[in-house]
């Protein structure tokens, strides 16, 4: 490691030293990374942070303050449990408006006044009345799901099992018929991909925003639809809002209702697809699930979300100057904040990268902090939650070969996770 990068951003800085202008610390393309690990990039378009961990147990330790260039500005990526909770507990000085002008009304893009007023309408539709009413949906999906996956003796476990689920359930939140799930699927994905392109410094696709047009299209006609037949799902109230009681324009009703689509399944297929990882790879958690299915049923997505929670980055752009590790992050800089890292601590967590069932997990970012946190945090562990209760009641072991069978995303700058899973599994004769 050269002499700059080492002590560029040491991790302990004696008191009264003054701190580091973040724009003398190394780029991380700079730096002498141990053998395995690449540079770290702000877009892991080459695959090589699919298993981020061992990145981040190195930055949390080397370069707790890692400056990342990128063509249109600089990002520096916070590591430390401390950092970390610093930032997502300091609304006015990280701003999760990053843009100058959001693309889209999502409570994700927004501050003050207009994140309130998002936010408000989404936590009185998300009430537990609202999502009572798709539980018995969610278990229905659930029993399928598995059967099919045991009666095939396994499967690809996005497609047949996390992903059907999360979007039967997240459409009966919104009132989307099941003839057209496939349809919105698909446009969802592509919305994503345009909302990354201009928000997130992704790269995007020729016909993203084409797509994203016609899926605000449907929700549109699905809004007035809903509204016309007074449903009490989520995008009805959402509805109301905008057009019965005026809180909402035209178009934050029907975006809004675009982003509680994609929020509602994106990240929780991911946390199911993860659950399959830790079920083989801690074969005793499916007999733990069985005999206590309530109880450990809930530690068990808990700790899933702190171990291997789908969003890993919450990004920030600063309003002043902000000293962390040292280190003088300027005014008006992009800032990532890293939950997975800050999930991995082993400050917080003592042996925080081994799955522990048992674990206190208080205090994880799994599912975020503070006025930004989940508003849907009770529909992903209810999912979950039923899904592995079904699975254990009706399957011995989880097997397969992670060199074959386990694909990881790239090319996201937020989430990341299972790509696709392939598993056998062997079916309880009890069951």
């Amino acid at each position: 490691m050269s002499a700059t990068a080492e002590t560029a951003n040491t991790p302990a800085t004696p008191k009264g030293t003054p701190p580091i202008p973040g724009a003398q610390l190394p780029y991380s393309h700079e730096i002498d990374w141990p053998d395995g690990l690449a540079p770290w990039t702000v877009i892991d378009e080459k695959g090589t942070q699919g298993e981020p961990y061992a990145h981040f147990k190195w930055m949390r330790e080397h370069h707790p303050v890692l400056r990342v260039h990128h063509p249109s500005e600089d990002v520096y990526f916070l590591s430390r449990y401390q950092d970390v909770r610093k930032g997502m507990r300091s609304p006015k000085i990280f701003l999760n408006q990053v843009n100058n002008v959001p693309p889209f009304a999502f409570p994700t893009l927004l501050d003050g006044a207009a994140h309130v007023k998002l936010r408000k309408v989404i936590a009185s539709a998300f009430i537990p009345k609202t999502i009572a009413l798709v539980t018995n949906r969610v278990r229905e999906v659930a029993e399928a799901r598995v059967k099919a996956l045991v009666d095939a003796g396994g499967g690809e476990v996005v497609n047949d099992v996390s992903r059907p689920l999360t979007i039967a359930t997240i459409s009966g939140i919104l009132g989307v018929p099941v003839e057209d799930l496939d349809k919105i699927h698909f446009l969802s994905d592509q919305m994503f991909v345009y909302f990354a392109r201009l928000s997130r410094m992704a790269p995007g696709t020729d016909d993203d925003e084409k797509y994203t047009k016609e899926f605000f299209a449907y929700l549109n006609m699905t809004l007035r639809r809903l509204h016309e037949e007074k449903s009490e799902s989520v995008a009805g109230h959402i509805a109301r809002s905008w057009l019965d009681d005026g809180v909402l324009t035209e178009d934050e009703a029907t975006e809004l209702c675009a982003f509680v689509f994609v929020a509602g399944f994106e990240t929780t297929e991911r946390l199911i697809a993860a659950g399959f990882r830790e079920l083989e790879a801690n074969p005793d958690l499916l007999r733990r699930l069985r005999d206590n299915p309530e109880q450990d049923s809930e530690k068990f997505i808990e700790e899933l979300v702190r171990f291997r929670g789908p969003v890993h980055k919450a990004p920030r752009r600063t309003t002043e100057d902000f000293e962390f590790a040292g280190v003088m992050i300027p005014k008006g800089s992009i800032v990532r904040l890293l939950l997975a890292s800050a999930n991995r601590d082993e400050s917080q967590w003592p042996h925080a990268d081994q799955f522990d069932i048992d674990r206190e997990t208080d205090g994880h970012f799994g599912f975020g902090h503070g006025v930004h946190a989940c508003v849907g945090a009770p529909l992903a562990r209810l999912e979950s939650k039923i899904l592995f209760q079904v699975l254990a009641r009706d399957v011995e072991s989880v097997e397969f070969d992670p060199q074959k069978d386990l694909t990881l995303l790239k090319g996201n700058s937020l989430t990341n996770g299972v790509d696709t899973l392939t598993v056998k599994v062997t079916p309880r004769q009890e069951a």
